[in-house]
C-alpha cells in the first residue's frame, strides 16, 4: 500500500501544476477546478497503480462536461431552474448526466433496484453523479426499459429476460472478487495457461454484499455463470480459506445468456377419436428438415452429457491434485519435526561422547596406578 505522505505529493503536484484547489475533507484530498467547477475526490492512500489512476482522475477534471446542455437546450430545460448555490452537476438533466456516462465509457444498469455503475476509472466522477442521484437515474432506466436494464454481452449475444438478470449480477460479484483479489497484493496465478490472480476466501461471504436478496437458485446460475465463462475457478476447495483463481478482465464478448421457462406438466388425457381409415392412411412421414433438426437436437444432447462428464472428470483429478498437496505438506510438516527432534538430541550425544572419553581416561589412569584394569 502506498504512504499518504506519496499520495499527499502527487496530489500538491498535480493540483499545483493544474492550478486546481484542494483541501482534506472527510478523510479525502478534495480537488477543485475553479474554471468549469467540476470536483473530484483522492483517498488517503493508494494500492497497486492506484497513483496513476489518481492522476488520470485529477487530469480529468479539465475536460468540461461533453453533454452539457446548449444554451437553446438549457433555457428550456426545467432542471436549470435550480438554485444557483446547488452544484453545478445538479444542473443537468437526467438524459444528459446519461450521455455522459455513456460517452465516457460506463455502462450504467438497474438489477433488482439497485443501479450499478461498472466502467473505467477515469469515469468516476460521473459514476459518482449518478449515484447521488441514484432515485432519478433508476426511475429514468425503469421507465425507458422493460423492467431492470441489463448490460449488452456482445452484439451476437441473445438475452432472454428474466426476473433477476444472471450475468449482470455474475459481473458484480466478479467485480467485488477482483477487488478483494486486489487489496490481497494481486498475487499471479494461472488457470490453464490463462494469467489471472490469487484470492483466498469463501465466496459466500462476498455474496452478502452483492446479492442480499439472491435465492438459492439465483446463486447457483450466478456462481455457474462465472465458472464456465472462466472468470473464477477455485484451486484449492479444501485450503482453510479455500484459494481462488480471478481473471483479470471482465471478458464482454461472444456469451449467451439463457433463462429456460419450467415446462407446464401435462394437461389432463382427453380421450381421442378414434381416426377414420382414410385419415390414418393420410398420416405423412416427418419431413427431412424435421428428422435433421431432432438428429441435431440427439447429438447437441450427447456433447452436453460428454462436456458435464468431462468437467466432473476435471473437478475430480483437481480434487486429487489438492489431496497430493496436502499430503506432500503434511510429509514435509513430519520431515521437518524429524529434524527438530534430532537438532534437539545432538547436544546429548556430545554430551555421551564426552563422558565416554573421560571415562576411558579414568580406566587407563586407574590401571597404570594399580597395574591392572579395573
Amino acid at each position: 500500500m502506498t504512504s499518504k505522505s506519496d499520495v499527499k505529493k502527487l496530489v500538491e503536484a498535480e493540483t499545483e501544476r493544474l492550478g486546481f484547489d484542494m483541501k482534506l475533507a472527510n478523510g479525502r484530498w478534495e480537488i477543485t477546478n475553479a474554471k468549469n467547477g467540476r470536483t473530484g475526490s483522492i483517498p488517503l492512500q493508494a494500492m497497486g497503480r492506484g497513483l496513476d489512476n489518481y492522476k488520470t482522475e485529477i487530469r480529468s477534471l479539465l475536460r468540461d462536461h461533453p453533454a452539457k446542455p446548449s444554451p437553446m437546450v438549457a433555457a428550456t430545460d426545467h432542471a436549470t431552474e435550480k438554485d444557483d448555490s446547488m452544484p453545478r452537476d445538479t444542473w443537468w438533466s437526467v438524459e444528459a448526466l446519461l450521455a455522459a456516462a455513456y460517452s465516457n465509457g460506463l455502462r450504467p444498469y438497474v438489477s433488482g433496484g439497485i443501479l450499478h455503475t461498472p466502467g473505467p476509472v477515469e469515469a468516476k466522477p460521473y459514476a459518482e453523479m449518478l449515484h447521488a442521484r441514484e432515485a432519478e437515474v433508476v426511475a429514468h432506466l425503469t421507465t425507458t426499459t422493460e423492467g431492470d436494464t441489463v448490460p449488452t454481452i456482445g452484439e451476437s449475444a441473445h438475452v432472454t429476460r428474466s426476473p433477476r438478470n444472471v450475468a449482470a449480477d455474475a459481473e458484480a460479484l466478479w467485480g467485488l472478487l477482483r477487488e478483494a483479489a486486489r487489496e490481497q497484493g494481486d498475487k499471479p496465478l494461472t488457470n490453464g495457461g490463462v494469467v489471472g490472480v490469487q484470492w483466498c476466501g469463501a465466496v459466500a461471504d462476498i455474496i452478502k454484499e452483492v446479492g442480499k436478496d439472491w435465492d438459492a437458485m439465483h446463486e447457483k446460475e450466478v456462481r455457474q455463470y462465472l465458472n464456465r465463462t472462466e472468470h473464477t475457478r477455485c484451486h484449492r476447495p479444501r485450503s482453510t480459506p479455500p484459494v481462488w483463481w480471478v481473471a483479470l478482465e471482465w471478458n464482454n464478448g461472444g456469451l449467451t445468456v439463457t433463462k429456460v421457462t419450467p415446462k407446464p406438466g401435462p394437461a389432463p388425457r382427453r380421450a381421442a377419436p378414434a381416426p377414420t381409415p382414410a385419415l390414418a392412411a393420410a398420416a405423412a412421414p416427418p419431413s427431412p428438415a424435421l428428422t435433421a433438426l431432432r438428429a441435431f437436437e440427439t447429438t447437441l444432447r450427447g456433447a452436453e452429457r460428454r462436456a458435464a462428464a468431462a468437467e466432473r472428470e476435471r473437478d475430480e483429478a483437481l480434487a486429487e491434485l489438492e489431496n497430493a498437496y496436502n499430503q506432500r505438506d503434511e510429509a514435509l510438516d513430519e520431515r521437518d519435526q524429524a529434524r527438530d527432534e534430532l537438532a534437539k538430541l545432538r547436544p546429548l550425544q556430545t554430551q555421551l561422547e564426552q563422558a565416554q572419553a573421560e571415562l576411558a581416561a579414568i580406566n587407563e589412569l586407574f590401571a597404570r596406578l594399580t597395574g591392572g584394569a579395573s
